[in-house]
């Protein structure tokens, strides 16, 4: 190649070269790299059957993106997607880096976060007792024996944490006014988000009894002293005995029931007061509500003289 020649191609490639840096400069100029932060909706996938997420994770994550003004002018937070790949992941925290899907010829200039600590928790189920809450009382005369529950036990699953801390269950039925056996379906609720329950119901039978009656005598009795020189002779009650209705085994071992005590202070002569009857724990009632208590006092005996006969022959025995 002559020298000519050569300067020829020296020439060409200068151009071009100029060239490229010219459109270089200019489409720097018209079109120079910008960047801009967008805020993005975080998911999460792959997370194993037998696991659970336990607390919270964040719901978003912020980039820094950058590219020309054309190409952030046309973005937005839906060409991006912000997940955590939990795929493979234990019981335990893991720290999980946050991975993006964005469009090509855009740069990722920052995550924040970048990673994301995740707490996952196995899945559980253990079998958990329904007890019932009664509401309300039965009609006057009935009361209600212990709840069946049917099943009685329910399964509760869900992470370990959360079904550890339930030891029971409980439904609530309304009794108020019943005077017969009682069947009702009631929906189990779950304590907390994030278990489940199985069946999410169960049926409660409430029986319902009239509750018996039996005679019992009625004791009585008193406070103060009566005047002096007298003393209490008697205690009697009319009627001597009062009907009470109460649970069967209350009344299996009621012997007594108290009247209230009759004040004799200072008395000189028989007391006679209605007295009301004091209703035994756990009854519902007593018939009648009081009793006539009739308090008898007598005159206190002062002790006789020896007799004059004694006396001589206590005498005539002495001197011998």
């Amino acid at each position: 190649m002559g020298g000519s020649d050569w300067k020829n191609m020296s020439l060409r490639i200068l151009s071009v070269f100029l060239a490229l840096l010219l459109w270089l400069y200019v489409t720097n100029e018209q079109n120079p790299v910008h960047s801009q932060i967008i805020s993005l909706s975080l998911s999460h996938r792959g997370l194993p059957q037998n696991m659970s997420i336990s607390g919270s994770i964040p719901q978003s994550v912020s980039i820094r993106v950058q590219g020309t003004r054309v190409q952030i002018a046309a973005l937005t937070p839906d060409d991006f997607k912000a997940v955590l790949d939990l795929s493979g992941l234990g019981e335990g925290e893991h720290p999980v880096p946050v991975k993006l899907e964005f469009p090509p010829g855009i740069q990722i200039a920052q995550i924040n976060p970048n990673k994301i600590p995740v707490t996952l928790e196995s899945i559980v189920e253990q079998q958990v007792p329904v007890t019932v809450s009664l509401k309300g009382t039965p009609l006057r005369g009935f009361y209600v024996l212990s709840p069946v529950v049917s099943p009685q036990t329910v399964a509760v699953s869900g992470p370990r944490s959360k079904v550890g801390a339930i030891s029971q269950l409980s439904v609530a039925i309304d009794v108020e006014g019943i005077n017969s056996d009682l069947e009702k379906i009631l929906p189990v609720a779950a304590p907390q988000s994030g278990v489940s329950i199985y069946p999410q119901s169960v049926k409660v039978t409430v029986p319902v009894s009239q509750l018996p009656t039996k005679s019992v005598t009625v004791s009585a009795g008193t406070i103060g002293s009566p005047a002096d020189g007298y003393e209490v002779d008697s205690i009697t009650t009319s009627p001597e005995e009062v009907l009470v209705t109460a649970p069967a085994e209350i009344l299996a071992q009621l012997r007594l029931v108290e009247a209230e005590k009759v004040d004799i202070s200072g008395a000189a002569s028989d007391v006679i007061v209605r007295t009301a009857v004091v209703l035994p724990t756990n009854a519902l009632e007593v018939r009648p509500l009081a009793v006539e208590t009739t308090v008898r006092l007598k005159k206190i005996e002062a002790p006789s003289p020896p007799a004059e006969g004694d006396s001589g022959a206590s005498q005539s025995t002495a001197g011998e």
